[in-house]
């Protein structure tokens, strides 16, 4: 009983490779799929592989913009970063 319960409260998370958007930016997009994942940590997801793709680059992420779509429980929540590498 108590796997269900932590297998339905995680849910599944996947992360989007980063693609480039145009104009020296990029976008990389969290999703989670069920479970009751806070936005924060699904921000913090696409941030983090943002700011590793930058540093292997010798460079510093920087954030151009953030979109959320989804409702925590109810339907898929996404994360899309855009952001450049200066």
């Amino acid at each position: 009983m108590t796997l269900l319960v932590l297998a339905t409260l995680a849910g599944c998370t996947t992360v989007s490779d980063i693609t480039p958007a145009g104009d020296g930016h990029y976008t990389v997009t969290t999703q989670v799929r069920g479970g009751m994942t806070s936005w924060g940590e699904i921000t913090a997801s696409s941030l983090k592989q943002a700011d590793e793709y930058c540093r292997q680059h010798g460079k510093q992420m920087h954030q151009v913009d953030m979109q959320t779509h989804g409702v925590r429980g109810w339907t898929p929540q996404e994360a899309e970063l855009i952001f450049a590498c200066t």
